[in-house]
């Protein structure tokens, strides 16, 4: 029975690559769309995580965070953000591929792996009420779900909140991406405790500028947190 469950669900629900819908063995990308992924490995800004294109010894900044340096501890992505990989995020965020929570977390923990083994809760970039309503999901907060269950640390959404409504960072400046989300964020004071002296990982799906990143790790450090890790799937090299 089991073996014609399988057959019908294959032939009614087949499994298709994430981003060219092409048919795959398994749940994730095809051969092809995985070779356009462009992963983030060392050299890298040892801060923000931004590739180097050279060599640079261990504990290297890149010249934005040796200027100044932002208030999390450290930002590690997975891949670049590219025409390709864009694609992706966007169907997970704004057509509700939300299956691919799963795989993104995967690759997120892969390349995070030491953040993880250090870290002692886990807490999803929060989105405001009214934009949550019309998205249905917050897609940070799938992400850090699924990263719960791969780490096991403790999960808690319920600390940070968005406490004002912004326009969308998508086509502002550096400058303008901090002033719009400048004191747009709050905490909860309940759950103040769950934070005070340990290292948190702060989940989301894309860092650009790190304005929002660097807004809650702020709030985080003034309420008490150790150390804030940001970990995304995808980071815009700027």
């Amino acid at each position: 029975m089991r073996l014609v469950a399988a057959i019908i669900r294959d032939a009614c629900f087949p499994v298709v690559c994430c981003s060219c819908m092409d048919p795959v063995d398994t749940e994730g990308l095809c051969p092809k769309c995985w070779s356009m992924i462009r992963w983030i490995t060392n050299p890298r800004c040892c801060v923000c995580g931004v590739p180097f294109e050279f060599e640079v010894a261990d504990g290297m900044l890149c010249p934005s965070c040796l200027r100044k340096k932002p208030h999390f501890d450290r930002a590690i992505a997975a891949f670049e953000y590219d025409d390709f990989s864009r694609n992706l995020i966007l169907k997970f965020k704004h057509l509700d591929v939300t299956l691919m929570a799963k795989k993104l977390a995967g690759w997120i923990y892969a390349a995070a792996a030491a953040e993880f083994r250090n870290a002692d809760l886990i807490i999803p970039t929060p989105m405001h009420f009214f934009r949550r309503l019309m998205r249905r999901y917050n897609q940070s907060e799938l992400l850090a779900l699924e990263l719960k269950k791969l780490s096991g640390l403790e999960y808690e959404p319920r600390i940070l909140r968005k406490i004002r409504r912004t326009p969308r960072q998508e086509g502002l400046s550096r400058a303008q991406r901090l002033k719009n989300v400048r004191g747009s964020f709050g905490l909860d004071e309940k759950y103040v405790s769950k934070i005070c002296g340990r290292r948190v990982i702060l989940v989301d799906d894309v860092l650009t500028t790190g304005s929002t990143a660097n807004e809650c790790a702020k709030l985080l450090k003034k309420h008490g947190a150790a150390w804030v890790s940001v970990v995304t799937a995808a980071r815009v090299d700027i």
